[in-house]
Order: C-alpha cells, then structure tokens, then sequence
C-alpha cells in the first residue's frame, strides 16, 4: 500500500486527463486510480488501524461530509456540486482512510518520492514554458494547469516545503545523495514558483521555510532572549511587509498588482456580503461564481472586471464558509486545530516539524487564495492530515 499511495501523489495532476463511464458519469484519471486503490486496500483489509484514532477526528469528519452532502442538496447547480463532493472531500478522504489503516512512518518517504516526481514535472513543464517564451501579456507561466498561473504556486507551495524539511533531516542523517537529490528538486520548483509571479506562492514559501528553521531551532531560540526579540522583530515585519504587498489602492489604475489587489478586496468584501445572506448553509458546492455573479451583476465593473475573476472566495476560510455553511467551515477550523495540538504534541519529532511547516505554508496561502478547492490541493491538504496523525498514533505506540 506505501507504494500505491505514493503513486498518488505521483500522478495528483493527472486529474487534468478527464472522461466520461457509464454512459455519461464525468470522472478524471486519477480518481479512477484512487477507487482501484481503495478497493484494493478494502478488500485486503485486516485490523484497521484508523480504530485507534481519536473518535473526535471522526466526529469533525462526519460533520465535515455531512455538510458537504447538505451543500450539494444546497446548490442549485447539482452536476457541478456532485462533482465537487465527490473530488473535494469523497476522494481525499477515502486516501486517508488508507493512509490511516495502512501507513507507518517509514512508509511515508515513498509518498514524499511521489511528491517529488509530480512537483518536478510542474516546475520543469513552467521552466519550459518560460524558455519557449509561452507566457502571459505580463511574463507569467500558466503552467501544466492551465487558466491561472496562481494553479502552479498552489500547487507547489506546501509540496517545497514539505521537500524542504524532508531534505534537512536527510542532512541530519547525513544521507547526502537523497538530501542534494530533494534539494534540487526543492530549487527547481522555487524556479517553478518564481516564474508564476505568484506573490502569495512565494512569500507562502519562504514563511514555511521560515517556519521549518525555527521549528529546528526552537530550543536555541528558546535559549536566548536576544534571539526571541529577533524572532519577534522577524514576524512582526513579515506581518506589516505582507500587509503592504496585497494592500488595495482604489485611486490607482492599472499594473497586474494593483489591479489584483484591488480585485481580492472586492472579491473579499463581496464574499462577506454572501456570508450575512446565507450564515447557516452558503451558497452550496459549485455556485459560488454565480452567486457572486447574481449579486453584484448591477455594480459598476464587476461583469466585466471582478465576477469573471470570482471563480473561488480568494481566501480558503471564506470559501469554506460559503461553500458548505456553517458546520464546513467549524469542521475545516477543527481539522486544523487538531492538527496543530497533535503536530506541537510531537514537537521533537524531524517528520512533524516538516508537516507543521508545510501545512502552515498551505494556510499562510490560503489567507489570499484557495489552496484546497481543487483535485490535487484537496488531496495534498488530507495527505498532509493524514500522515501527522498516523505519525501521532504510531509513536504513541512505541512509547506504551
């Protein structure tokens, strides 16, 4: 099972390769591999060992489904919801139920393998792009996903840094030709992420990297005062520096900047609009857009500048909210908590320092876009759950 789910992660972009069975039910390449995956392990299932996790994990899940469910009932635009359900949350899940039954610690490196490989051939197809002068009006790569260069810093964010900190602990173990073999692969999709013009991407990047040394480092930091008020100093100016970078400027025209900030905000302002006049269910799985659409279709721009640019909220705790309601958005706020207790819980161990960075880079990005309402995003964000909770349980073990 490690190598299956490492081929998972190997082929994540392949849900781009799409098609239609049973006579008209739309399904991607890769999640027909997930279901012959799934299948495999159910029926070669003995003791499972997601039994010896926390029922509230569970709890917070089934909330989590239940309201997805209840968005797809939600939606008036059905296909498009089932769709999402199915790709967003059925899907991911399901790889982290194998994970959970499957998974020990040692197994995840070949995960991490499929990591490298699908972010390699991301970051390689964008170099590309760039040689061949393939870019958009304004010098960015689209990249293997085509549409939005930010698909390409969504993408390969958390994935560096989760790469990062497998590579330091390979340098502590002083496994040199794996360790330089996963720094290259590291700077390549830095490149990867540069050539998209991605600002979130790479701050995102360098605050999870940030994150992983400081997480290395913390009983040094810990140590010394002046080293505290220099961390402190560091965060506050990352704080104000990215405050500034996605500022909005309404008197000012044109500049991809500018006008992208100015867009956010609307698209911010307008998603808040949407909460207060749905709190309790959204506006369902697959409608945000034309919600957003419907709503401000008589303002001054917004048909033709800020409701094609609407395709998600911008922000991941946004879309969550309107996407499935209420109880989605507690069960993803949740998920997170629980993940931070249990990464912090086992804070001396090398593999959760690299999770906790990677998921961190994964939220820091979500603050100014949507780094989990896709195929391959959802399923990096439930693969990243999955192993600092198999991490948890089996170390726990070891202690008893």
């Amino acid at each position: 099972m490690k190598y299956l789910i490492g081929l998972i992660a190997l082929l994540l972009p392949t849900y781009l390769i799409r098609f239609d069975i049973f006579g008209g039910i739309p399904t991607t390449l890769l999640e027909i591999v997930i279901y012959i995956i799934f299948f495999y392990g159910l029926i070669n299932l003995g003791y499972c060992q997601m039994l010896k996790i926390k029922k509230r994990v569970w709890l917070i899940i089934g909330i989590l489904l239940i309201a997805a469910m209840v968005s797809v009932y939600v939606s008036p635009a059905k296909s498009a919801a089932l769709g999402q359900f199915k790709a967003y949350f059925l899907d991911p899940i399901l790889v982290f139920w194998l994970i959970m039954c499957y998974l020990e610690p040692k197994d995840f490196r070949w995960t991490i393998y499929g990591f490298m490989g699908s972010s390699l051939a991301v970051s390689v197809y964008s170099i590309v792009q760039k040689l061949m002068h393939n870019v958009t009006v304004d010098g960015r790569v689209i990249g293997i996903f085509g549409y939005n260069p930010n698909y390409v810093a969504l993408f390969l964010t958390p994935l560096t840094v989760l790469l990062t900190g497998y590579g330091v602990g390979l340098l502590q173990k002083k496994k040199y030709p794996m360790a330089i073999i996963a720094g290259a692969v590291v700077l390549i999709n830095i490149i990867g992420i540069y050539l998209t013009g991605s600002r979130s991407g790479l701050l995102a990047t360098v605050a999870g990297i940030t994150f992983l040394l400081i997480l290395h480092f913390w009983s040094k930091i810990k140590a010394k005062s002046y080293l505290r008020i220099g961390l402190f100093i560091l965060i506050a100016i990352a704080i104000l520096g990215s405050a500034y970078a996605f500022r909005p400027n309404f008197k000012a025209s044109g500049g991809r900047v500018v006008s992208s900030n100015n867009v956010r905000w609307q698209i911010w302002q307008t998603s808040i609009e949407m909460i207060k006049d749905h709190p309790i269910l959204g506006v369902g799985l697959g409608s945000y857009q034309n919600a957003f659409t419907d709503l401000t279709k008589d303002r001054v721009n917004f048909k033709e500048f800020i409701s094609p640019l609407a395709l998600s909220s911008h922000n991941v705790f946004l879309m969550f909210y309107l996407t499935t309601g209420l109880f989605g958005f507690i069960a993803f706020i949740g998920l997170l908590i629980f993940f931070y207790r249990t990464g912090f819980s086992e804070f001396k161990n090398d593999g959760s320092k690299m999770l906790l960075a990677a998921m961190t880079a994964l939220v820091l990005q979500g603050l100014v876009d949507t780094p989990y309402f896709k195929n391959d995003l959802s399923l990096i964000f439930w693969l990243l759950f999955g192993f600092m909770l198999s991490l948890s349980r089996w170390t726990k073990e070891k202690q008893e």
